[in-house]
């Protein structure tokens, strides 16, 4: 009985494959980033398992870094893109003055 190989290049197999290594990094709580360049080796080695070397050191690190020299607040940019998504829905502007008055 032969099986067709399953797909995995899938948005939900690319999910899986980002959480896991976003677990990985959540486990460290609020230690600081290291610095450009670097990463810990156990997380490093962690995250091979789940990605592979090159797409660490080609994707992962490079995106870890950027969010060391540009760093945001998630919590925030989350409000802001279901504001964004609301007046799309509803077909109107977005207007970020009124976005700001709306959280106080």
């Amino acid at each position: 009985m032969n099986k067709e190989p399953r797909n995995l290049a899938t948005y939900k197999e690319f999910g899986k494959m980002l959480r896991a290594v976003a677990d990985i990094y959540s486990q460290m709580g609020d230690t600081p980033l290291e610095e450009e360049g670097w990463e810990r080796e156990e997380i490093s080695n962690a995250i091979y398992f789940i990605t592979n070397k090159h797409d660490f050191k080609d994707f992962i690190q490079p995106w870890k870094d950027a969010f060391l020299r540009n760093p945001i607040d998630v919590t925030e940019a989350k409000k802001w893109a279901a504001y964004v998504k609301s007046c799309r829905d509803k077909g109107i502007p977005c207007d970020y003055q009124e976005y700001e008055k709306q959280k106080s």
